[in-house]
């Protein structure tokens, strides 16, 4: 028999045993992947470890294909995010360790006019090595291309030959994540010394148009002087409502153009920027609808 010592230290290890057992496993994480900004629109969700090799035979409820249309992602947990540009993890690629809540506002890679938004055909969820120490071993062509991608994400040039050495430099040598040089970056005098009130009228004019008002000035000198970056406000001015509808109306004008030879009469761009708005049109059915106008066919018979 036992002694009621030994008795009690078994019940006691049985006990804890149990304890440990009846705990939940600790969190994976997971990405959420959205068909349009500010995590709307249709979701793929990928856990941690998860890989999708080719986004075109992901298909929404309505059968329609993921691929190229991913255009926020959101992260849940201990996750790191690639993304891709083609499938089977070919082509541009970029990390993200935080939530892009629009992806119009990342660079894709040595193109200096493009971005990630719509331009996703394959990803992979790793866990994230935010809390990890560990030296992360670059191969020099990722390790300039992160420098020049991360340059336009964050100051929207592209960078000057000591920038490039001296970043690239500390990815291979020091084995810097992409979040520590974009911590670095954001530190950086050139950063702290950008002309807000610049940035801000020059964005107004080329995305809505127009120049800022004052109330504009006000809010968006405030948002960059606390870290946001000038692709992150083009951004956010490209999917406001003004933006959108000068969207709607910058592509109605260059179809009328195209097809009719003319600029759109205020009716008619009105009209057609609502339904664009509404969701109720796209290009493809706006070019449709024209062809099958009375004008269209008029010319055509010229």
């Amino acid at each position: 028999m036992h002694s009621p010592r030994w008795s009690a230290t078994i019940t006691v290890v049985a006990a804890f045993l149990t304890s440990l057992m009846a705990q939940p496993a600790p969190p994976t994480g997971r990405a959420l992947f959205y068909t349009e900004p500010d995590f709307r629109g249709e979701c793929i969700i990928v856990d941690s470890g998860g890989v999708i090799e080719n986004l075109e035979f992901t298909r929404d409820k309505r059968g329609r294909s993921f691929n190229d249309r991913i255009s926020s992602v959101r992260i849940e947990g201990p996750v790191r995010v690639g993304l891709f540009e083609h499938s089977q993890f070919r082509g541009q690629f970029t990390w993200l360790d935080r939530d892009a809540r629009d992806l119009t506002a990342l660079s894709l890679g040595d193109r200096g006019g493009g971005n990630w938004n719509e331009a996703v055909s394959s990803v992979q969820v790793d866990a994230s090595r935010r809390s990890s120490n560990a030296f992360i071993a670059w191969q020099p062509r990722d390790a300039e291309r992160a420098v020049r991608a991360t340059y336009r994400d964050i100051f929207g040039r592209d960078p000057d030959p000591t920038g490039v050495r001296y970043y690239t430099g500390r990815l291979l040598d020091a084995g810097w994540s992409e979040e520590q040089l974009r911590d670095a970056l954001r530190r950086s005098d050139e950063f702290r010394n950008r002309d807000l009130d610049a940035i801000v009228r020059r964005a107004f004019r080329e995305i809505l148009g127009r120049e800022a008002d004052p109330s504009g000035v006000a809010a968006y000198t405030r948002a960059l002087s606390r870290g946001m970056t000038e692709p992150e406000l083009r951004a956010e001015l490209g999917r406001s409502r003004e933006g959108m509808q000068q969207k709607a109306r910058e592509l109605i004008t260059r179809v009328y153009r195209e097809l009719l030879k003319r600029e759109p009469d205020p009716a008619g761009l009105e009209n057609y920027t609502a339904q664009i708005l509404q969701g109720k049109i796209d290009e493809t059915k706006l070019r449709d609808m024209i062809r099958k106008g009375d004008e269209f066919r008029q010319q055509k018979s010229k």
